[in-house]
């Protein structure tokens, strides 16, 4: 808990920082991988670096880490529960408050806790160690000051290394917890992987099965969660990536994963393109524990409505597999997004998992494509004039006040369903979704300029 005098130093300089926050996170990862470089070649992807998404998400994260410390604090004007409220409901700030209007929008959910508990998950997918942290603060601590100047006064350093701190000690128990639970020891987090299935499964998806390559299975896995991916590159580089974890037998993980096409100058996806056109049956990769909270097994029996566009098709495969076989009679619709009958991976076992549920529906929407194509899918449809270039028109579902929403897919996509469901009068509290890469807040608003689905 930050003392009173840390609190107003915060508070105080918090402006100043919001304004200056892309040139602290840039100047940290300049001084980080020039030490050690070894992070960006092994650790850090390197696509999302080199369009400088990783650099807006620390940017972000540094202000609404701040930010939500100083709304939880005790006689705080705003307090957690409203600032809950507001960071839930994608509204703007209204006044009052410069960092926010200093152009750094907070995340959301925004109390600390569940800023540290995204983070820490992000760490326990990438192998974070407790020795990094302090390199982590080390090198943020010399940004501060590089981007601060004679800003950076003895109350305010102190200040901002005591929010790092009191994160960093809550990331560490964090992700060592996610270690214990996959039966594994903060130091041992990697596992090798066989690949036992290697299926394009549609024009741009490659679906891989695969099984532990020594005697001890893989861990077990909630229905939701991902994992992290690690591959060995032509370069000698070791990258790494999250991948949903799609249901089937315990013995198994299979994974999908959508071949990143880049505009330039941006490059084409890195292990993406390995995947799809390098890995073979029979070779090994290096895979972390089950990690995630995108779950549905610790919630209510509410009816629940999935909204997935492209890839994002895979969690909602694995929650729909763990439903078929645990609760087959919960009231389930699924809306899924996809530009064309030709890009729509594991529409089949979609369609097939949704069939064996009564109480379960389904509708699929092409954004592109030709209207011959999407009649003759149509006609096939198990739910009658199923699939329909319409964009999310809630009007057409049936939603109540209990539904639980899981949002699944590229944020420009989550951000949009997320704002046509609040202004439907879905509650944002029961609007759940992950970001599996740096997450800039766009879901909640702001604009990442990204666009297309998958």
């Amino acid at each position: 808990m930050a003392s009173t005098t840390q609190l107003r130093a915060l508070r105080a300089s918090l402006p100043v920082v919001a304004e200056r926050s892309r040139d602290i996170a840039d100047e940290f990862y300049r001084r980080l991988f020039g030490t050690r470089p070894d992070l960006l070649r092994d650790q850090f992807n390197r696509g999302d670096l080199a369009q400088g998404r990783q650099q807006r998400e620390l940017a972000r994260t540094i202000v609404a880490l701040a930010q939500a410390v100083l709304d939880a604090a005790p006689g705080s004007t705003r307090g957690e529960g409203a600032d809950r409220h507001r960071a839930s409901s994608g509204g703007r700030p209204s006044g009052g408050d410069a960092a926010r209007q200093a152009g750094a929008p907070t995340l959301a959910p925004a109390t600390p806790g569940e800023i540290v508990s995204r983070l820490a998950q992000r760490h326990a997918a990438l192998g974070v160690t407790r020795d990094e942290y302090d390199l982590f603060e080390r090198h943020l601590g010399e940004a501060f000051a590089v981007a601060l100047g004679p800003d950076l006064t003895a109350d305010v350093a102190d200040a901002w290394a005591a929010v790092y701190r009191q994160a960093r000690d809550e990331m560490v128990a964090t992700v060592e917890a996610i270690y214990r639970q996959a039966d594994l020891e903060p130091g041992d987090e990697w596992r090798e992987a066989l690949v036992t299935e290697h299926r394009v499964e549609a024009e741009d998806v490659v679906a891989l099965t695969l099984v532990s390559a020594d005697s001890e299975a893989l861990p077990r896995y909630r229905a939701g969660q991902f994992a992290s991916v690690q591959v060995r590159l032509a370069d000698g580089a070791r990258q790494i990536r999250q991948y949903s974890l799609r249901g089937g037998h315990d013995e198994q993980w299979r994974i999908s994963a959508r071949l990143l096409v880049g505009e330039p100058p941006a490059p084409d996806g890195e292990v993406s393109s390995h995947l799809m056109g390098e890995l073979r049956v029979g070779d090994v990769v290096s895979v972390s524990p089950p990690i995630g909270s995108l779950t549905i097994d610790d919630l209510d029996d509410a009816p629940l409505l999935f909204v997935s566009a492209g890839i994002g098709c895979t969690p909602v495969l694995g929650m729909l597999d763990h439903l078929a076989r645990t609760e087959p009679d919960r009231v389930v619709t699924a809306l899924h997004f996809e530009r064309t009958p030709e890009r729509h991976a594991h529409r089949v076992e979609l369609e097939a998992l949704v069939a064996s549920m009564p109480n379960a529906t389904l509708r699929v929407s092409y954004t592109q494509g030709s209207l011959s194509a999407l009649s003759a899918l149509a006609e096939a449809s198990i739910d009658g004039p199923g699939v329909y270039l319409d964009p999310i028109d809630l009007a057409r579902v049936d939603l109540t006040a209990s539904h639980r929403v899981f949002l699944c897919g590229p944020v420009p996509f989550m951000a949009i369903a997320r704002a046509a469901l609040i202004g439907h009068g879905v509650d944002a509290d029961r609007v759940h979704y992950f970001v599996f890469g740096p997450d800039d807040g766009s879901v909640t608003g702001a604009d990442t300029g990204q666009g297309g689905l998958g």
